[in-house]
């Protein structure tokens, strides 16, 4: 639909600075994290923790649109206020200002969705139709901020393109595959919270497999089982999920349960079933030092696909705070995952991870903890502490992460 000019003074929203939010507002859009992945869905109620979180992400200044209400947010739809100019000129700046904070050029997001289902719709003709899909997961993903400029994060030209490839071949598989759209569909169902994780857990995976040099159809089933990894907890009562959410401390139990509905549904879904995908779910929760669950396995007798998604999936635990608690800055979880202190991960890989990516690269912007940004200058030992960047921020001040 087209923008219309509004005939109502009442918009059924205000613009807020992210200082003046409150418990029960309720977010008209999406808002990503400082590490380009999501925070917070659309239409999603606001409580304490979840403004504590996205005053990690972006300054208080900044602006975000907002309804009071379940009631106000139904007017707003009924509406069709999202479609009107106003709406649209707002969104459009609340937006840019968000995505200058977190060095994504705002023009990335005006042409990738077309691109995206122009390069999907190659050699099937004009009338190319998804067969299952309603396109949400391609709409939802063009405006990731991490998907969106993944190729940037990649060194070498070689990986950009294949990373260009895989992201394509996804898209289609699930506009098409009648599998993986209705697991999908009941993952987005259930919970809004498992369906960040489940998108958020992919994208870090897909970086991690590029720079592993997985092979196009590994990267393929890498993703499949990164985007599935937690499927099982659709079958679990949602007020058991919750409890888990709320817990402090990880329920073996009720992980050991997700993985055992897991199982069950490969009987019914075969696309599930590759031997490299069912492992990967089976072990991401071993540790490589041993003392994980639900089998103990140490060192390389986790499959790879597990030691890949235990790192994305923990990564994205330490910051989304899911958990109910209030969450990391990236850097920060950056760096209790690569320090691995307690041996939890595979080293060799996040070694690889940090060097043949642009994470940590001369020249490179980056975001920190108190709301600055920055550009990387040096290193004191990039071999020991690649996480570990010389900093000049925007105010021309140098910081040396090694030493503070």
């Amino acid at each position: 639909m087209s923008n219309k000019k509004s005939n109502s003074n009442n918009l059924y929203y205000t613009k807020k600075l992210i200082s003046e939010l409150v418990s029960g507002d309720i977010i008209l859009h999406p808002v990503f994290r400082s590490d380009g992945l999501m925070l917070i869905n659309k239409n999603k109620a606001l409580s304490t923790s979840l403004i504590s979180m996205m005053k990690k992400h972006a300054p208080t200044t900044a602006l975000v649109l907002v309804t009071s209400s379940k009631e106000t947010l139904q007017s707003f739809e009924e509406n069709h206020i999202s479609n009107t100019d106003e709406f649209t000129q707002d969104y459009k700046l609340i937006t840019t200002n968000l995505d200058n904070y977190n060095n994504t050029p705002a023009e990335l997001f005006q042409s990738v969705q077309q691109e995206i289902k122009n390069d999907i719709s190659i050699d099937r003709g004009q009338n190319y139709q998804a067969s299952y899909g309603n396109n949400f997961f391609t709409d939802l993903l063009s405006n990731y901020p991490l998907w969106v400029k993944l190729d940037s994060k990649l060194e070498s030209e070689q990986l950009k393109e294949r990373a260009r490839l895989v992201k394509l071949e996804l898209l289609e598989a699930m506009n098409t595959n009648k599998t993986f759209v209705q697991l999908f569909n009941r993952i987005k169902e259930y919970d809004d919270v498992l369906l960040i994780h489940s998108i958020n857990t992919m994208c870090l995976s897909l970086m991690i497999g590029l720079a592993l040099e997985l092979s196009n159809s590994e990267l393929f089933d890498l993703t499949i089982a990164a985007l599935f990894s937690n499927v099982g907890f659709i079958e679990t009562e949602k007020a058991d999920f919750l409890s888990f959410l709320k817990s402090h401390e990880h329920i073996h139990t009720e992980l050991k349960k997700h993985l055992e509905s897991f199982s069950e549904m490969t009987v019914n879904f075969p696309e599930l079933r590759k031997k490299s995908i069912v492992y990967g779910i089976l072990d991401h929760h071993e540790y490589f030092n041993g003392k994980g669950y639900p089998n103990g396995k140490k060192g390389n007798e986790i499959s790879l696909f597990g030691r890949i998604l235990f790192i994305a999936h923990n990564y994205d635990e330490l910051v989304g705070g899911y958990n109910y608690t209030i969450g990391l800055h990236p850097l920060d979880a950056l760096r209790v995952i690569y320090e691995n202190v307690d041996n939890r991960y595979d080293q060799n890989i996040l070694n690889i991870f940090m060097y043949r990516t642009t994470y940590f690269k001369l020249g490179e912007p980056i975001s920190l903890p108190n709301i600055q940004n920055g550009v990387i200058i040096g290193f004191d030992d990039f071999v020991h502490s690649p996480h570990l960047p010389k900093i000049k921020l925007e105010s021309g001040k140098v910081i040396n992460l090694a030493s503070n």
